[in-house]
C-alpha cells in the first residue's frame, strides 16, 4: 500500500509539472504545424553578460535569481538559467564552447546530480554548476573579470 501511495504521489507531481510547462491553447502566427515555435527553432546560441561565455539557446535566463556587480576594479556575475536539456550534453557543450573561447578547463567534478566545471583565463575566472532537477537542468554560472586597472595594480 505504501509503494502505491508513493507511486501515486510521483505520478501526480509529474502531471502537475507537465501542466505547468504547457503553453496556451491558442496557436500564434509564428507556430509551425509540428507544435514548436519558429523563433525557438531558429534562435542561435548567445552570449549573455560576458562576451566569451556562450549560452545554449535551450536554456533561459532567470533574472530574479541572478546578480551582477560592475565597478572600476572588476565585473562579477552570478547568472542562473534553467531548461529541459540533458545534463551530460550540457556539460559537454560548456566544455567544448568554453575551450573555443580560449578558456582553460581547470576541473570537472561530478557529485550525484551536480556537475561543477571550473575555467580560467588571463584575467577571468568562471565556475559553471549544472544540476539535474527532475528532467530539467538548473545552471549557475559564477564569473569574475578583473579590469585593466586592477590587473596593472598587481
Amino acid at each position: 500500500m505504501r509503494s502505491f501511495v508513493k507511486t501515486l504521489v510521483m505520478v501526480s507531481l509529474l502531471m502537475l509539472f507537465a501542466a505547468c510547462t504547457t503553453t496556451s491553447g491558442g496557436q500564434s502566427a509564428d507556430t509551425d504545424p509540428a507544435g514548436g515555435t519558429q523563433a525557438a527553432q531558429q534562435a542561435p546560441d548567445y552570449y549573455y553578460d560576458f562576451d566569451d561565455i556562450l549560452i545554449p539557446k535551450e536554456i533561459s535566463y532567470q533574472n530574479d535569481d541572478s546578480y551582477k556587480l560592475d565597478n572600476s576594479k572588476f565585473r562579477a556575475a552570478i547568472m542562473k538559467f534553467k531548461g529541459r536539456v540533458e545534463v551530460l550534453e550540457l556539460v559537454q557543450y560548456f566544455v567544448n564552447n568554453m575551450s573555443k573561447d580560449n578558456w582553460k578547463l581547470i576541473s570537472n567534478n561530478k557529485t550525484g546530480a551536480l556537475s561543477v566545471l571550473s575555467f580560467e583565463k588571463y584575467n577571468k575566472s568562471c565556475v559553471i554548476q549544472v544540476e539535474d532537477s527532475f528532467g530539467s537542468a538548473k545552471i549557475t554560472i559564477f564569473a569574475v573579470e578583473l579590469k585593466d586597472a586592477a590587473v596593472k595594480d598587481k
